[in-house]
């Protein structure tokens, strides 16, 4: 049998915790107390349950390894017989899990929400710093929610209050509070969230677009705004009133196909790749997807596409999506190749979420993805 303390332990000498007080509360909570017998693997293309009875050595190695997540939820827990299709709750890796902690500033005696209880493990860690009086997790799932809290009880933190709610309406009534953190990723700062955390607090949030999923905003509040700049790549599972983006099955037909207009393509793609150029990218096409397939690149708004492999280039609608990224990247390059940690975000109480690099004061709109 595979020995779980010892993968403890040499997990805390891989990720090399800086911070010696995120150290000792990854080393004081058991994070094998909070993940289920059953979690979901990718196998020919679909998710399957992998039991820890059928095997512990494999189940053991994936819950200490530094840089693995683990699905324990797909398909919101309706997964088809023959396999789930999209993972819908986790157990984030360790590596996601420190970065975040080193962001949030949490101080012993801090009150915190906590966006997406998932299993219980971050909101345990949580309660190792803060205080487990002085943690609320919000879980939108009544079955992942119940889980978070059997867990939490068996472990030694039953003082951490878990709540079925909707995480983007925040939970007012232990606001308000020092740091909000979110384990959902979101495409706009909910103003509940605002509104519920003291001027001065912090909200920690993965940040994505349609067209990049990886992000880490960190916010301080004040009177009427919340400003700060984003500080890691982190991709998360989307909190389920924003998961819609536009998808190609609403825009693209044979027909549209037929009618779509051919070019030569002026889009380097494959400076895509960089990270920072993606998220910069992003930045500018809030509101279009992208993905490669095939050997091709696809864009997808909500009323254009876009397909784009060997030099040409299919565009359908009233957008120029490809060519829209080619300007986005020559900007990009124009301003220096800036990396995502160079740009930072403004929310407003109307709503109006603004984007800049380097300079508050140089924001403009963010697209609704």
């Amino acid at each position: 049998m595979t020995d779980l303390e010892e993968l403890r332990a040499r997990a805390a000498e891989t990720l090399d915790i800086a911070e010696p007080w995120i150290r000792r509360v990854f080393e004081a909570v058991p994070r094998r107390e909070f993940v289920p017998s059953t979690v979901w693997v990718v196998d020919g293309g679909v998710y399957r349950p992998l039991h820890r009875a059928d095997d512990p050595d494999r189940w053991a190695r994936m819950v200490y390894d530094p840089a693995q997540a683990m699905t324990t939820q797909v398909d919101d827990g309706a997964p088809a017989t023959a396999g789930g299709d999209v993972p819908t709750s986790s157990i984030s890796a360790p590596t996601a899990v420190v970065t975040m902690l080193a962001e949030l500033d949490l101080r012993p005696g801090h009150r915190v929400l906590e966006i997406g209880a998932g299993t219980g493990y971050n909101a345990a860690l949580l309660a190792e710093r803060a205080g487990a009086g002085r943690v609320t997790t919000l879980d939108v799932d009544p079955e992942v929610a119940d889980g978070a809290r059997v867990a939490l009880h068996r472990a030694g933190y039953g003082g951490v209050t878990v709540l079925e709610a909707d995480g983007e309406q925040g939970w007012r009534g232990g606001a308000p509070y020092d740091r909000l953190v979110a384990t959902a990723s979101v495409t706009s700062i909910p103003w509940a969230w605002v509104e519920q955390v003291r001027p001065g607090g912090l909200i920690l949030a993965p940040f994505r677009t349609a067209f990049c999923s990886h992000g880490l905003a960190r916010l301080t509040v004040s009177d009427g705004c919340v400003e700060g700049r984003f500080v890691g790549a982190v991709t998360f599972m989307a909190v389920r009133g924003q998961r819609a983006r536009p998808r190609i099955d609403g825009v693209f037909s044979t027909e549209a196909w037929e009618e779509s207009r051919a070019g030569k393509s002026d889009v380097d793609v494959t400076v895509l790749a960089d990270p920072h150029a993606e998220f910069a990218v992003g930045l500018r096409l809030a509101d279009v997807a992208h993905w490669a397939q095939d050997g091709g690149h696809w864009w997808c708004s909500r009323d254009s596409w876009a397909y784009a492999a060997d030099g040409a280039v299919h565009q359908w609608g009233p957008r120029d999506l490809a060519v829209e990224t080619a300007e986005a990247l020559a900007w990009w390059e124009g301003a220096g190749r800036p990396e995502l940690f160079d740009f930072g975000l403004t929310v407003t109480a109307d709503g109006h979420h603004r984007v800049w690099l380097g300079d508050p004061s140089a924001a403009w709109p963010l697209p609704a993805a």
